[in-house]
């Protein structure tokens, strides 16, 4: 009767190598394919945004949705509201059809999970919150916000977004990208004071833990860069050193930040 045989240390090893060597060259394609395929999905819910923002302008007389809106009332009159929470805006994007469980209820900076992207840590995390925001993009504040705070410069210009015909270049300028806030600017997205520090971390990291503060930071979590709407419709993925331009932002060079020069500056 012959006798079986089993593998001997030195095949395993042989075959233990081999599958580790196969590994080792198809883990960065897989990775890449994957960061791909993610980046796809947020290209995909940024577009969702322009578009939803084109629909709102083609119904509000040729204005864009506001960044956020104050009618300067105070009180029961009151109607300030910020463009997540804008009730004719999430109707254009489907946001309210998603019947959430009581504990994801969070108010109005909210999203639905599948319209977070897909490599958003914080905007799944609810103890790293800050004022109900779970959004993962954000709106482009530069034209209106004062440096260094969320604060538009001064009433009415905040009340209304750009008209269309006053973004000249639209496939040049800036609309949505990624962040971990609502809103963000030029400033935010300034890599060194903000992104290289903290990575994905929270509203409430950015603000009290880098001096001096970040608002409005974009977010770099796509290896390194950040996907962007343009305000003709179409996105673009960039790495953080092409969104933000030190030179740039210290001389005050037109560009992709600005639809039109901020008087403030």
């Amino acid at each position: 009767m012959r006798k079986s045989r089993g593998f001997t240390l030195i095949e395993l090893l042989v075959v233990i190598s081999v599958i580790a060597m196969l590994l080792a060259i198809l883990m960065p394609a897989l990775n890449k394919a994957r960061e791909l395929g993610q980046r796809a999905v947020c290209s995909n819910h940024l577009r969702e945004l322009m578009l939803a923002n084109e629909l709102y302008a083609s119904k509000h007389d040729g204005y864009y949705i506001p960044v956020t809106y104050n009618n300067g009332m105070t009180g029961s009159q009151n109607d300030a509201c910020d463009w997540p929470g804008m009730p004719a805006f999430r109707e254009l994007l489907s946001m309210d059809q998603y019947k959430k469980s009581d504990e994801e209820q969070y108010g109005a900076y909210n999203v639905p999970n599948s319209f977070l992207c897909p490599t958003d840590k914080i905007g799944r995390d609810t103890s790293k919150m800050l004022s109900g925001v779970l959004l993962s993009y954000a709106y482009n504040f530069t034209d209106w916000a004062v440096p260094v705070s969320w604060k538009p410069t001064a009433p009415p210009a905040f009340n209304c977004g750009h008209r269309t015909e006053a973004v000249t270049h639209p496939g040049e300028k800036l609309a949505f990208t990624d962040s971990v806030d609502w809103w963000t600017t030029w400033e935010g997205a300034n890599y060194v004071n903000g992104w290289d520090k903290l990575g994905q971390a929270s509203i409430y990291a950015y603000r009290n833990y880098i001096t001096p503060k970040v608002w409005g930071p974009v977010i770099y979590r796509h290896n390194e860069g950040a996907v962007i709407a343009f305000y003709d419709g179409h996105t673009e993925y960039r790495k953080k050193q092409d969104v933000y331009i030190d030179a740039d932002f210290v001389a005050k060079k037109p560009c992709m930040w600005w639809v039109k020069r901020n008087p403030y500056w």
